[in-house]
């Protein structure tokens, strides 16, 4: 709500000052593009630390608060050690997706010190696809600009 409130703001300041609406539009049009590409850079990385884990049999204990931050993320049991998943779990479904009696195969990053559950993968696989193709769309329509 904030960043859209200051986002208001800075367009009314730089109305009164004059700039034009054209150049207003493509500002806010390069930080779309800009978080685009930053959001395609955060699954590339992931997806690379994904490749660099290693399979691990782990056992679902809980879902509970992140230790470096406020989000719930699911924990998992590998060789006596609980380490948390990636991502942040799912708000709804979550007796569908995480069962304490089943044993899960997990992607195991031990320089992260956290797991790749199914869910973060298809997450990031999925997510850099997408942003692929949204900064693929980007690129198109930048051509088709300024041809």
């Amino acid at each position: 709500m904030e960043v859209i409130l200051a986002l208001i703001i800075i367009i009314v300041l730089l109305t009164i000052l004059g700039v034009k609406g054209e150049m207003i539009v493509a500002g806010i049009i390069g930080l779309i593009c800009l978080g685009i590409g930053a959001m395609g850079l955060m699954f590339l990385y992931m997806c690379i630390r994904l490749m660099l884990s290693k399979r691990r049999k782990a056992q679902f204990v809980r879902i509970d608060t992140a230790p470096k931050g406020g989000f719930k993320v699911a924990y998992y049991a590998i060789d006596g050690a609980v380490y948390p998943c990636v991502f942040p779990s799912e708000m709804i479904l979550n007796d569908k997706m995480y069962r304490p009696e089943r044993t899960y195969t997990v992607m195991y990053s031990r320089r992260m010190g956290k797991v790749f559950d199914i869910w973060t993968i298809l997450t990031c696989v999925l997510g850099l696809i997408c942003s692929a193709f949204m900064c693929g769309g980007i690129v198109y329509l930048l051509i088709g600009v300024f041809r």
